[in-house]
């Protein structure tokens, strides 16, 4: 007899198969990613037609059948209608879930990463944010999540923590103050040799330094309490965060470089870039 569970999650990633059916995957708290195969789903009629959609956080009931978890219904506990009004809002969901499902695996506790997802699409749909500050805010705490925290107290050669102008050497996550960049001291070796060859250098104006550091450290419902009033900042902020997280993923997503087609904005990832300026 198979077994009926329920669990609550957000679907991240959909793939139909043939014209009825559909695969979710679904990111929960307890197990992380999930497959769930939803039988006719296409149709409005069917149980699962209202939890089979993309972005929708719902409790999901289901039974196993061999290796495969089938959809029985479930109830939609936020649907995020909102992101379907508007192109950007719709194609920045996109990409938040896709570095999402790259950077949790199935079977693997994920609630943390769960809450910034559901409080980054919140914050996208409801237009809390511009679309750049929620972006590098959503890119910085996942790197720091997933063991990619930069360093961003003191200067990582001469350990000065009050110069007026300070760089992010980001593939060591460490800052370099402006002295030190112009000297071009040596900086630490990181951990992975291949790395090295991949120096990018960032400028950390001080208003984005304080949102970097806010950034990592913010509790997550707070996470985007905070502003960079000057334009300057906030291209330069949402830049640097791009950048940070890409890289350190090592690849990009293709649903970022549509976002940024459809915006009109410049994709800044290169792994081969030497400094961004």
């Amino acid at each position: 007899m198979s077994q009926h569970e329920a669990i609550d999650g957000v679907v991240v990633r959909v793939r139909d198969m043939g014209d009825c059916n559909r695969y979710l995957q679904v990111l929960t708290a307890e197990r992380g990613r999930i497959t769930l195969l939803a039988k006719g789903s296409h149709s409005m009629r069917s149980p699962q037609a209202a939890v089979s959609q993309l972005y929708t956080y719902a409790n999901f009931e289901y039974y196993r059948k061999g290796s495969v978890n089938i959809l029985k219904g479930g109830s939609s506990i936020r649907p995020f209608y909102a992101l379907s009004e508007d192109i950007d809002r719709l194609n920045l969901a996109s990409y938040l879930c896709d570095v999402i499902c790259d950077v949790t695996d199935e079977g693997v506790e994920a609630s943390e990463l769960l809450r910034l997802l559901l409080n980054s699409l919140y914050a996208v749909s409801e237009e809390l944010r511009p679309q750049e500050l929620i972006k590098g805010a959503f890119e910085l705490r996942v790197a720091a999540m997933s063991g990619y925290e930069p360093a961003l107290s003191c200067c990582t050669a001469c350990g000065t923590g009050a110069a007026e102008l300070f760089y992010l050497d980001v593939m060591n996550g460490a800052l370099v103050c402006d002295a030190c960049h112009g000297k071009r001291q040596r900086l630490p070796t990181p951990q992975h040799e291949d790395l090295r060859e991949a120096e990018i250098i960032g400028i950390l104006s001080a208003s984005v330094r304080e949102a970097f550091r806010y950034c990592v450290g913010a509790p997550l419902e707070r996470l985007f309490s905070f502003e960079l009033k000057e334009a300057e900042d906030l291209r330069g902020f949402s830049k640097l965060a791009e950048t940070y997280l890409l890289s350190h993923l090592g690849h990009g997503f293709d649903s970022l470089n549509f976002y940024h087609t459809m915006k009109n904005t410049p994709a800044v990832f290169d792994i081969n870039k030497k400094d961004l300026k």
